[in-house]
């Protein structure tokens, strides 16, 4: 097998237009910077880090860095200049209390009013797609990510009443922006590159798409879960003959979640309380898989978070929250809650001035964040040496509705939680204190989850948040919340 390409980002020199790629030496990536950036074969080409001018010379610190790391593409000879304004004056913290998230409602005619809709934006460009019933993808997007969504224009259309029959339940994209896939109520598939919106594969193999999770690890490998067979389906979008790549059948146990915990090795989690790690084994000509770990929990696993910094798996169950490492079979850390944990997901860990550090420097990067069943959020550090701060619980306005959606923005600054009856409330994670709280219109939701897409540029004049909650909007409408943070020189 092919070393497994790392995802990074290629930026211009004015940091004005950047692109999402997989590559695995220094060699590729000046490759794909000619053919992004429409180079000439004779024009000499430098490669070093956004953030600092380090000049990324060798294959070996290439592969060091995290994924997602910013490479900026200099031409003939073109300096590096640090982004305007001195490093304390874009470190300078912002007063997260005065920041408002103002709600927007953006009508799609072309969507039907009859039907349910989901939009996910682009994880790096601000694109969002949409999807209504029977109809089609539609993209819009705008000139910068601080464009008021008003403003934004529709630039593409993928059609899908060919292509999926019934209604779209399930769209993603892939972890760099380069793939969009759509799951149908039939089980459906279909795939499609972007931006050429050409169809990499489509085929109905199961009778109902309930999850689609694509691998972080590998922007061409997506896990899909099909309820009513117990499967978990992993296929390929690199070209092969056979897109379906390996299959998990659980026909003794009802699967209930499933996540990526490695670039060949899938979480599941069962009603029963049981979570097992398997190992997709790539031997041709068939693949295989085995189980190389089993986790029990007390209840049925509601769902599963993987830390790949820490390593840890993350399982909510009944009234507790359990964190496993593969190499242990008894649980690092556990927590019990009072009511039912739903949903749970990790503090997510950023990059700031050179060096990667927590979202915020009061909680330890192990911090996990539990929505439970009562209307309660749960921030949960195991690690904090006082017990009385150990946990810390999120509460506005007494709403008691289940708390179905946690999801973190991309800088860890916000956490909007979403509960039963579509009240997304933003949290701001540097006092945990609630700044925004709006109830979307929504349908009836059934025992399905709702869904949340953050949108998010890091510029250091003016950085730029949406959020859209969908799933359950009615057909024909976007509901958006959107706010711009002050420059932090102000």
């Amino acid at each position: 097998m092919d070393a497994v390409k790392k995802p990074f980002r290629l930026i211009s020199h004015s940091r004005r237009v950047q692109f999402g790629v997989g590559v695995d030496s220094v060699a590729e990536v000046i490759c794909k910077a000619r053919t992004l950036f429409n180079l000439g074969v004779d024009e000499n080409i430098e490669v070093v880090l956004e953030e600092d001018g380090t000049r990324v010379t060798e294959d070996g610190f290439l592969l060091l860095l995290e994924g997602h790391t910013k490479l900026m593409i200099l031409r003939n000879n073109t300096q590096w200049m640090p982004q305007p304004g001195t490093l304390e004056e874009v470190q300078r913290p912002v007063n997260v209390q005065n920041v408002k998230f103002n709600q927007v409602k953006r009508t799609i005619t072309t969507a039907d009013e009859n039907g349910c809709c989901i939009s996910r934006f682009h994880p790096n460009l601000p694109i969002l797609a949409f999807a209504g019933y029977s109809k089609e993808v539609l993209l819009l997007k705008a000139e910068s990510f601080n464009t008021p969504f008003s403003d934004w224009i529709l630039i593409n259309r993928f059609e899908l009443h060919s292509q999926i029959p019934k209604q779209v339940s399930t769209l993603e994209w892939n972890t760099i922006g380069t793939q969009l896939a759509a799951g149908s109520a039939d089980g459906t598939i279909v795939v499609w590159n972007y931006p050429n919106g050409e169809i990499l594969f489509k085929i109905k193999h199961c009778s109902q798409f309930e999850v689609m999770v694509w691998s972080p690890f590998r922007p061409d490998m997506l896990a899909s879960l099909d309820i009513d067979y117990n499967n978990v389906l992993i296929w390929s979008t690199s070209g092969e003959a056979n897109n379906l790549f390996c299959t998990i059948d659980r026909y003794d146990q009802e699967i209930t979640v499933t996540t990526w915990v490695a670039d060949n090795q899938v979480a599941v989690g069962f009603r029963s309380g049981l979570i097992e790690i398997y190992e997709i084994i790539e031997s041709l000509p068939t693949r295989t898989h085995r189980v190389s770990q089993k986790f029990r929990q007390e209840g049925e696993i509601a769902d599963l978070a993987w830390n790949e910094k820490l390593q840890l798996l993350a399982g909510a169950s009944n009234r507790c929250a359990q964190i496993w490492s593969k190499s242990s079979a008894f649980p690092v850390h556990s927590v019990q809650f009072a009511s039912t944990c739903n949903t749970l997901v990790w503090l997510p860990t950023v990059r700031t001035s050179g060096s990667t550090a927590p979202a915020t420097n009061t909680i330890d990067k192990r911090t996990l964040v539990c929505g439970l069943s009562n209307g309660l959020t749960v921030v949960w550090n195991p690690l904090e040496n006082d017990i009385a701060k150990r946990q810390k619980i999120l509460r506005e306005n007494s709403y008691d509705s289940p708390i179905d959606t946690l999801s973190f923005s991309s800088d860890g600054r916000f956490l909007a939680s979403m509960n039963e009856i579509s009240r997304i409330v933003i949290w701001a994670t540097e006092t945990w204190a609630p700044i925004s709280s709006c109830l979307l219109d929504a349908t009836e939701q059934g025992d399905e989850r709702p869904l949340m897409s953050w949108m998010y540029t890091d510029s250091n004049v003016v950085a730029t948040y949406k959020l859209v909650g969908n799933t359950y909007n009615y057909g024909n409408e976007i509901q958006l919340l959107e706010s711009a943070v002050p420059n932090p020189t102000e």
